[in-house]
């Protein structure tokens, strides 16, 4: 093994853990040298899969005893804190997927953790590594829309409950439905794309019309028909920010609308809409006439790109995209989108 290759260890073996195991195998500057989940056949079988030589079902044990220099964080939402703040403090980096907790309270502890460690958090965003954002959020920065003072986003889904009972819909484990499953890239994505402003306050509302009765179901993750649902199925949003702008988010896994993904920026000089395929489109106006324009992102593998950003950033002592004081901020708006549906009234977030 080169001695450059960053040594991984994987924490949860399910469904998001191949994503992150094959940006390793297709060369991302890391090694995967040990897998841990609780159910050791499902570690086993990655770890055959993936030639993987160490299995843990304890990631304490793995922390202990395996040689490692970070760790990736793929397991339910709500054991994210506890895994990546035992890693940071056993002096390992961090890749935690998104959310980055069910809270900001847990949050701001795995922040803390980093800090105290002197370790890199990373939090799984992984939709800033595509072309087209990074095209974008350039263009934004050189002033070529003008002032951005809006985004909207959406992430719809027609009919894509994951996983009926399993974690993915019961809020003690999974800290909600699409608003944090599939919202976190959304609102992540526009507050990227405006600049990264300081949000102040939030309204919201959420609604459960599919889910309880077992319509709306999706082909992502393994049912439980044992299980429950007690989370929304729709979420919408609007988040104020300290320099004036706005973000309008809507977000479902299951809605009677054709499915879509968008993210509209709005500058006083130009708009863009961004789609997640490839492509940006811009509309502006030039000597009275009405122009649009379309730019070709590269096609880029996502998962490896991000990989190769940690490592680098591990050997190179760079900071990263998506540190984990940016996945705070947006765990803290999402929980004001969620306080703002139960209370019913804008919650203040500075």
């Amino acid at each position: 093994m080169a001695k450059d290759l960053v040594r991984i260890g994987m924490v949860g073996a399910g469904s998001i853990s191949e994503s992150h195991l094959a940006a390793a195998r297709d060369g991302a500057g890391a090694k995967v040298v040990a897998v841990c989940d609780i159910i050791e056949e499902r570690a086993r079988r990655r770890a055959a899969e993936f030639n993987i030589p160490e299995v843990y079902t304890d990631h304490r044990r793995m922390l202990e005893e395996s040689d490692l220099d970070a760790v990736i964080v793929g397991v339910p939402n709500n054991v994210h804190h506890e895994i990546t703040v035992n890693a940071l403090k056993a002096g390992k980096h961090v890749l935690c997927e998104k959310p980055m907790a069910i809270n900001t309270a847990a949050g701001e502890q795995m922040v803390a953790a980093a800090k105290e460690s002197g370790k890199i958090l990373m939090v799984g965003l992984v939709n800033r590594m595509r072309s087209e954002v990074q095209t974008l959020r350039a263009m934004v920065d050189r002033n070529e829309l003008g002032k951005v003072y809006y985004a909207k986003a959406m992430m719809i889904r027609r009919k894509g409950i994951p996983g009926w009972g399993s974690w993915f819909t019961r809020k003690e484990e999974s800290g909600g439905g699409p608003l944090i499953d599939i919202g976190v890239h959304a609102l992540d994505l526009a507050w990227f794309l405006i600049g990264c402003p300081k949000p102040v306050s939030v309204t919201g509302h959420t609604y459960t019309a599919f889910g309880p009765d077992r319509r709306g179901l999706g082909s992502w993750g393994i049912p439980d028909w044992t299980g429950y649902y007690d989370v929304e199925d729709l979420a919408v949003g609007m988040i104020r920010f300290e320099n004036g702008a706005a973000i309008n988010l809507e977000v479902s896994w299951a809605l009677n609308m054709p499915p879509e993904t968008r993210i509209n920026v709005i500058g006083e000089k130009a708009g863009a809409l961004c789609t997640l395929d490839g492509n940006v489109r811009f509309f502006s106006e030039v000597d009275g006439e009405l122009v649009d324009t379309t730019r070709q992102g590269s096609k880029v593998s996502i998962f490896q790109a991000q990989l190769r950003h940690f490592t680098d950033a591990i050997r190179e002592g760079k900071p990263v995209l998506t540190p984990g004081e940016h996945g705070l901020t947006v765990t803290r708006m999402l929980d004001g989108i969620y306080e703002s549906a139960a209370t019913g009234k804008e919650v203040r977030l500075d």
